[in-house]
């Protein structure tokens, strides 16, 4: 196994950073690329940068230049479920292109990727991901993160949900287009900038497994006042990193299990 990690911005991807062992560094694409070794797995961590363009083309890069067999996306994302709360974990059974609408032509369906005949897009790695962010939230999270720290954002322990996550090229701020998007795709969770792209783009490479891994930032109609830089340096820097570890580490054990 080798895992290809990335996340779109830098806080989202810093704790692995400074924690993997990294043999090399490479340039490509005007992006840097660490291969190395994290809980006991072959990795490959990368800054994507913000948005499906960008996300795609690091996603294929991982998988055509450094042959990654699997892939894992993590970041912050906006909540649409009313009943999510700044600091959930969110964990992607399918996502959607909400912003893909060629339904004015005739044979088209309303977020249905032309030509390929597909809306929803599966990821392969839910129910390790799911395993992975219970196992960080219930254990080594409460201790990461201080109680103070945790106070100051209204949250304790951090909830778990898996289901439908909505990516765009919009950072949703408008709570008619959140409400419309409810309506649109019932029991969608959140919405964020990038996942459905690394989701098609392992679709069309033959069903790469892949992991999309979103900590909730925000309500996407900005109703919670959050310090938002603060929140991603403070707590979901610790929640990317520490379910991505634990997820790494569940594989470890699968191929090295302890001697009894």
């Amino acid at each position: 196994m080798k895992f290809g990690i990335l996340g779109a911005m830098p806080h989202e991807v810093a704790l692995m950073a400074r924690t993997m062992s990294a043999r090399r560094s490479v340039e490509v694409a005007m992006r840097t690329f660490f291969e190395g070794t994290w809980a006991g797995q072959e990795v490959v961590l990368v800054l994507s940068r913000v948005g499906k363009v960008s996300a795609a083309i690091t996603t294929l890069l991982l998988l055509e230049r450094f042959g990654v067999t699997h892939i894992v996306f993590t970041g912050v994302a906006g909540a649409i479920d009313p009943d999510l709360r700044i600091g959930d974990i969110v964990i992607a059974e399918s996502l959607v292109q909400h912003d893909m609408d060629a339904s004015p032509l005739p044979a088209f369906k309303r977020f249905e990727i032309p030509l390929l005949g597909k809306i929803f897009f599966e990821t392969g790695l839910c129910n390790e991901a799911c395993d992975a962010a219970i196992r960080y939230t219930q254990g080594e999270f409460l201790h990461d993160v201080t109680p103070e720290k945790r106070a100051a954002f209204g949250m304790d322990r951090p909830r778990v949900f898996r289901g439908l996550v909505a990516s765009g090229d919009q950072f949703l701020a408008d709570p008619r287009k959140a409400a419309e998007l409810r309506e649109a795709l019932p029991g969608l969770l959140c919405t964020e900038m990038e996942g459905a792209a690394v989701a098609q783009v392992c679709h069309e490479m033959g069903g790469i497994p892949n992991a999309i891994i979103r900590v909730i930032s925000d309500q996407s109609d900005h109703s919670a006042a959050v310090d938002f830089m603060r929140f991603v340096d403070e707590v979901a820097e610790y929640l990317t990193g520490g379910i991505v570890r634990s997820l790494l580490s569940s594989f470890s054990l699968q191929t090295h299990p302890p001697a009894e």
